[in-house]
């Protein structure tokens, strides 16, 4: 019960992807995924940036509030999904860590959506700094993975290595063309693909069980 119910959680993560698009629309001017943050989604008042690295550009995000409810519910459910899927994965030290891992960065996203970057930055940088690790979960799990599951592996492997290069070019600003949004997507996004995944191979095998 409580593995499926960690199933459920992270397949629910998929709100992420779907709740994005909508909050985008609004934007005018238009949000743009390469040049955009993720947390420009959230910002709670339209202003004009006085960053350094974008000084001048107008960010107004009207449906800011569904992005941060969908920040706090995505890192509860990716928290709730690693502490209830334990049994999933062999009693491996690497699969505790990268569970562990993610379990955080779920505490991350809470605080990113608690607290905006234009209304509390420094809990704000707290909360997306918390993600940087989990990146490599899928990585540490896919190598805990038995070798019988070969396609649940190899998709873990893929997700970890994807999401490490994204955040050493998201955090380098080395872009290579994706342009910052698009950095931080590559780097942050094989997670979220990752539990939804993840979250449907569970609940199919404890639905075969039954």
């Amino acid at each position: 019960m409580r593995q499926r119910l960690g199933a459920a959680c992270w397949m629910l993560t998929v709100v992420y992807f779907l709740v994005q698009p909508v909050v985008a629309a609004a934007w005018d001017p238009a949000y743009s995924y390469a040049d955009n943050t993720i947390s420009d989604l959230g910002n709670a008042i339209c202003t004009t940036s006085d960053e350094s690295w974008r000084p001048g550009v107008f960010l107004c995000s009207p449906r800011h509030v569904l992005m941060n409810v969908t920040f706090v519910l995505v890192g509860l459910c990716t928290t709730v999904g690693a502490l209830t899927t334990r049994r999933w994965w062999p009693q491996h030290r690497l699969a505790g860590t990268g569970l562990a891992l993610i379990a955080i960065s779920g505490v991350g996203a809470v605080l990113v959506g608690l607290a905006p970057g234009d209304v509390n930055m420094p809990l704000h940088l707290v909360g997306a700094g918390l993600q940087f690790p989990a990146a490599l979960s899928p990585l540490l799990l896919g190598l805990a993975t038995p070798r019988e599951r070969r396609r649940e592996r190899a998709f873990s492997l893929t997700m970890g290595v994807v999401g490490i290069v994204g955040c050493v070019l998201f955090a380098s600003g080395l872009h290579l063309g994706l342009g910052v949004g698009g950095a931080e997507r590559l780097g942050f996004d094989p997670l979220t693909v990752w539990t939804v995944v993840l979250g449907a191979v569970i609940w199919r095998a404890g639905s075969v069980r039954r």
